[in-house]
C-alpha cells in the first residue's frame, strides 16, 4: 500500500507536534560488536498479544522495538512494513517503506524507522530520512527514528520477555485495588506473590502496569514495587523515547524513576 498525494488516512492529531508521555529512561548500553560481520539478516517472529498475531522483525533492534510497542499503553496497535512511499530523490523517484506503523491511543498515526545510530552519521541516509519526514509531514503524519541508543537496555528486554506471556491474563478491578493496598505493607514482588498465593497474578499486575517496577533492574523476589503517581494517565504511557526530524536528535528524557 502506498500513501498517495491526496493524503488519505490522516491522523487525528495531524496539526500538533508529537508529544508522548515518556517514562524515565536509563543510559543505553553499547551493543557488543560481533567478531565478524553478519553474513545475513537476522529475522524472526514476535508473538504479540496486543495484535493477536505474529509480528515479523528483520533485526534484533526491530525485535527490541516490538517489545517496547507491545508494553506501551500509548500504542494501541502496531504493524510491520505498513506503507510504501514514493518521493523525489536526486532526480528520481525513491521507494521507501518504513519499518513500523504505530496507532496511538488518541488515533494518531506514527511511522517508524529502526536504525543503528551509526547509520544516521551517513549524509545519504540522513538526507533520505529527512525527505521521508518531510513527505509524511505534508500528509499529516508523524515520523520518528528509533536507534540502539533508545533500545539497548538488556535488563528491560529480559524483564519484558518474562512478563510478555502475562499480558493476556484478565485482571479484575478489585484485584488491582487489593494489590495497590497491599504495597503499603510490604512493597516487594515476593510479598505480593505470597499475598495472592499465585506468582502469575503478580506477574500479570506488573505486565499490565497496574503495579510499577523499575524495568531496568533485574526482576526478582526482592524487587521493589510502587503504584503509579497521582495524575498518571495510564493509557498515555510510552516506554520508549525516539528521534524526530529534521536533525533526528533524541527527544527529552525524564530522569525521575517514579515520575
Amino acid at each position: 500500500m502506498s500513501i498517495h498525494s491526496n493524503g488519505e488516512r490522516k491522523s487525528a492529531g495531524q496539526s500538533a507536534a508529537l508529544r508522548l508521555n515518556i517514562t524515565p529512561q536509563p543510559k543505553a548500553e553499547r551493543a557488543r560488536e560481533p567478531v565478524t560481520p553478519s553474513r545475513g539478516l537476522v529475522r524472526g517472529q514476535f508473538p504479540s498479544t496486543k495484535m493477536k498475531r505474529m509480528i515479523a522483525w528483520e533485526s534484533q533492534l526491530e525485535q527490541k522495538a516490538c517489545y517496547h510497542f507491545e508494553f506501551s499503553p500509548a500504542v494501541i496497535a502496531f504493524r510491520e512494513q505498513p506503507e510504501t512511499l514514493y518521493f523525489p530523490y536526486q532526480e528520481r523517484m525513491c521507494r521507501y517503506t518504513p519499518d513500523f506503523e504505530l496507532t496511538l491511543y488518541n488515533g494518531e498515526i506514527i511511522y517508524v524507522e529502526i536504525k543503528p545510530l551509526s547509520k544516521l552519521r551517513s549524509p545519504q541516509m540522513l538526507e533520505r530520512l529527512q525527505l521521508a519526514n518531510q513527505f509524511l509531514a505534508e500528509k499529516g503524519y508523524n515520523f520518528i527514528v528509533i536507534t540502539d541508543e533508545e533500545l539497548n537496555f538488556p535488563n528491560r528486554i529480559r524483564n519484558f520477555s518474562i512478563l510478555r506471556p502475562y499480558l493476556r491474563f484478565e485482571i479484575a478491578f478489585h484485584i488491582s485495588q487489593q494489590a495497590k493496598a497491599w504495597l503499603a505493607n510490604d512493597p516487594t514482588f515476593g510479598a505480593l506473590s505470597q499475598f495472592f498465593g499465585l506468582q502469575s497474578i503478580a506477574f500479570a499486575l506488573l505486565a499490565q502496569l497496574h503495579i510499577r517496577i523499575d524495568l531496568d533492574q533485574p526482576l526478582n523476589l526482592a524487587s521493589a514495587l510502587f503504584t503509579p503517581a497521582n495524575g498518571d494517565h495510564h493509557h498515555e504511557t510510552c516506554l520508549f523515547t525516539y528521534r524526530t526530524g529534521p536533525d533526528f536528535r533524541q527527544c527529552a528524557i525524564p530522569t525521575d524513576s517514579h515520575s
